[in-house]
């Protein structure tokens, strides 16, 4: 045992094993379902993208650097393959085109890297912005669908009874695995990593070796991201954000040594396992997404903090976590320590509870209704948690808000694969892009009742849609922004290009703008919903077109961000400002006159709504016939209009949750 524990692998497949039985254990209503095949299938899924990015991030730690571009080259190769089976090219061919495309991103790091001697992390952090320009450019942030039937196969069909993704994973998996073991040629990462002037000296070709492993990183990346293509039936110029640093933990958690010379395949398939079973794990639990990254980065920063400690260092560390002065007291401790693990297990404080009609708080209902939105740290669903939070409350069933807190279509449907695995008895979603439609489709085959809220993806199999007319609420704002100037002047409009809700909201806008003669949309800008990059999107603008009279803002970031720039600029009242929705920074800006008004949304009664809707369903509360499952008519409306508000300073008071009275 003694000698076992001295092996990495062991420690960390000992680790997964324990990790899933603790899950196991935590959740007795729902054990079965975690550790069900289903659910295997799910995190498999999950991590099969990242399992072949992985690999090579493993070659490339070995020899002592990183590559921060992968995220970026993930996305190229979906951009390739996206661009070439839409011209007509066949399969085969695309395929082969974008991993050839990702070896290229590899070639420039391994490049810049070896012969100009740029260092590994300002190199990749370079890569990465130029491969997602490229991609940003090509695409003007818009998603690229209508792929033939046999290239989808690869990512969404089944062989023996398992994806293809899984199955293709494991394959390079145990391929690598034995190559790093045998191959003469990947050994010499050992000895690149463990001391490279001495492999130079021994007469290893240390740039050679370096440049294909990142050669090797860039085409397994590129072909993750063709992979990701056929899975989801579309492209999206924003895939693979933040997958470097995911990665990147995940292999150090595997066993690798950040200084270079230790790591392997296996290691970083368990250490993939691993994160990939607590983020499961977590779901499972009802944990809080926003905790999530908490735990991800304390799995990353003791992995590393493990990496760094020598075992004599470790010995001290233990004796000084567990040793005190007086054996009484540590004792106490023990004992403290172990009543409170038992409180934990019995009570499950962690759980949701539940509020029953009489206002008494129960555990009783196992029903959950699940909202599964898309950059879900931004404000705006705020409200849509809170209408699910209220109506779940009422009826006295479990609801929780989850989702990626990026816009990356892969993260959520990864989330949602992850999601259908707990069958719950309900779904809400807010699809990022149509690459969803194929996993709504899953859900509905699971029996899982699914409805689109605030975005919708109509050609999916989902029951109903929640949320505003998009084009309506553009015509509003371009009305607006028109009465505001006057009917004259320049205008920029600040959205996410690509995201169907405000492709939709930009198109009403420019229909009415068009109609005055003596109004020009000068520019769009793509502010990624985040307020700092509105803020430096709205300041280029207002430096390139002196005259520019007003902003439109189709999201919520945007109104937030040109209002600082506005601000700054010394142009409040001279630059109008219709921003979208009601995030308390935007209500502050109208109070103060920086922004004209918002056009807000009723998030909060569509996720309300939502639940009700689900509910009824599967309580068969509405009678349009005595069984709709048996009869197969879904007695929902297709699409409800929540319709939208105008706030300005006539009524922004009556928005305002932290308002000083």
């Amino acid at each position: 045992m003694k000698k076992l524990f001295k092996v990495r692998e062991f420690v960390i497949l000992l680790a997964v094993i324990v990790t899933a039985g603790a899950f196991y254990f935590a959740q007795p209503g729902e054990g079965n379902r975690f550790l069900s095949l289903s659910n295997l299938e799910a995190v498999l899924m999950g991590m099969s993208l990242d399992g072949l990015i992985a690999i090579g991030m493993t070659f490339v730690i070995i020899t002592g650097g990183f590559d921060l571009s992968v995220g970026s080259t993930f996305a190229f190769g979906g951009l390739i393959v996206g661009i070439l089976l839409q011209s007509g090219v066949s399969t085969p061919v695309a395929f082969v085109a974008a991993i050839l495309a990702g070896a290229l991103v590899g070639v420039f790091n391994g490049f810049f890297i070896t012969k100009v001697k740029v260092n590994p992390f300002v190199t990749t952090l370079g890569s990465m912005t130029i491969v997602r320009g490229i991609v940003l450019l090509a695409t003007q942030g818009n998603s690229i669908t209508g792929f033939p039937d046999g290239f989808l196969v690869i990512g969404q069909e089944k062989l023996f009874g398992v994806f293809y993704p899984i199955l293709i994973m494991l394959v390079f998996l145990l391929i690598s695995d034995f190559l790093l073991r045998k191959s003469r040629f990947l050994r010499k990462t050992y000895y690149i990593g463990g001391n490279e002037e001495a492999a130079r000296l021994s007469g290893i070709d240390v740039d050679r070796v370096k440049v294909w492993m990142y050669v090797l990183t860039g085409m397994l990346s590129a072909l993750a991201g063709v992979i990701a293509t056929a899975k989801t039936g579309a492209t999206s110029p924003i895939a693979g954000s933040g997958a470097e640093l995911r990665i990147i933990a995940a292999v150090v958690v595997g066993g690798a040594s950040l200084s270079g010379g230790r790591g392997t395949i296996f290691g970083t398939f368990l250490g993939l396992m691993l994160t990939s079973i607590i983020t499961n794990g977590l779901g499972f639990l009802r944990i809080s997404f926003y905790a999530e990254g908490i735990v991800s980065g304390t799995i990353l920063i003791i992995a590393v903090m493990l990496d760094q400690l020598t075992r004599e260092r470790l010995k001290m560390f233990i004796r000084f976590l567990t040793t005190t002065r007086n054996k009484r007291m540590e004792r106490a401790i023990n004992v403290i320590l172990a009543c409170i693990v038992i409180l934990l297990l019995v009570f499950r404080p962690w759980g949701s509870t539940l509020a029953t009609k009489d206002g008494q708080t129960s555990t009783a209902s196992n029903e959950e209704y699940v909202f599964l939105g898309v950059s879900v740290g931004n404000p705006y669903w705020v409200d849509a948690r809170l209408g699910l939070e209220d109506k779940a409350k009422m009826l006295g069933v479990k609801s929780e808000l989850r989702g990626p807190t990026g816009g990356d279509p892969n993260q959520q449907v990864k989330e949602l694969e992850q999601l259908i695995a707990r069958k719950p008895a309900g779904i809400l979603i807010a699809p990022a892009s149509n690459a969803l439609r194929p996993s709504i489709d899953r859900a509905i085959d699971e029996g899982i009742p699914v409805v689109c809220i605030d975005t919708d993806e109509p050609l999916s199999k989902r029951y109903t849609f929640i949320g505003t007319d998009n084009y309506n609420a553009g015509r509003q704002t371009g009305a607006m922004i028109a009465k505001a100037i006057g009917g004259k002047g320049e205008v920029a409009l600040l959205m996410i290009p690509g995201q169907l809700n405000h492709e939709e909201r930009a198109r009403g806008c420019k229909d009415v703008l068009v109609t005055f003669r003596d109004i020009k949309v000068v520019k769009i800008g793509n502010d990624q919903a985040l307020a700092t990059e509105a803020e430096k999107v709205a300041r280029s603008f207002l430096q390139a077109y002196p005259d520019l009279a007003a902003f439109g803002c189709v999201d919520a970031a945007g109104g937030e961000g040109c209002a600082v720039a506005v601000k700054e600029a010394g142009k409040v009242g001279k630059v109008k400002i219709i921003a979208m929705d009601r995030n308390e920074t935007t209500l502050e800006f109208i109070e103060q006159g920086i922004i004209e008004a918002s056009i807000a949304q009723r998030t909060y009664a569509m996720a309300y709504l939502g639940v009700q809707l689900l509910y009824d369903l599967n309580h068969n509360n509405i009678q349009i016939v005595n069984n709709w499952r048996e009869a197969k008519v879904i007695p929902l409306p297709r699409n409800i209009d929540t319709g939208t508000i105008v706030i300005d300073k006539n009524n922004v008071r009556a928005f305002r949750r932290n308002a000083v009275k």
